[in-house]
């Protein structure tokens, strides 16, 4: 097991089109980094999917490096942004990876993944979950 003080995380981590994913200390996200409607969620499991794969062999590359990998993660949220009611914090969570504008038609319609205007896309366009934490949204109530 690696050891990690608690500023610093282990993660997979994605620099460009066939390259070797690495495993990299990064920063912890700090409630200092929020949004006011972000969490930060401690990662319980993460899945290594086979679009990972695809990042690495060069067949999927959004243009965004270097980016911690995994958009399949459940964990807890041990921080809220200021908009977030505080009763949150210890809720274990699914992290959804499309989050949208929230005002277009299509977020309208439930179908954030057609967003033109996304807020973040955790583990594609935004970092995701293949490390201890995520800066992520909860899912809207």
């Amino acid at each position: 097991a690696h050891h990690q003080n608690k500023t610093t995380m282990e993660a997979v981590r994605y620099h460009g089109p066939n390259e070797a994913l690495t495993f990299e200390t990064v920063p912890i996200p700090t409630e200092a980094d929020l949004s006011p409607d972000e969490v930060i969620v401690r990662v319980e499991a993460s899945a290594l999917c086979h679009t990972e794969l695809h990042f690495a062999d060069g067949t999927l590359n959004l243009g965004v490096k270097p980016l911690t990998l995994g958009h399949e993660a459940v964990g807890v949220i041990t921080a809220v942004g200021s908009d977030i009611p505080p009763s949150r914090i210890g809720q274990r969570v699914i992290n959804y990876y499309y989050v949208g504008c929230a005002n277009c038609r299509w977020c309208n319609r439930g179908d954030e993944q057609l967003c033109p205007n996304l807020k973040a896309e955790h583990g594609f366009i935004s970092d995701g979950g293949l490390a201890g934490y995520i800066r992520t949204h909860p899912e809207m109530q």
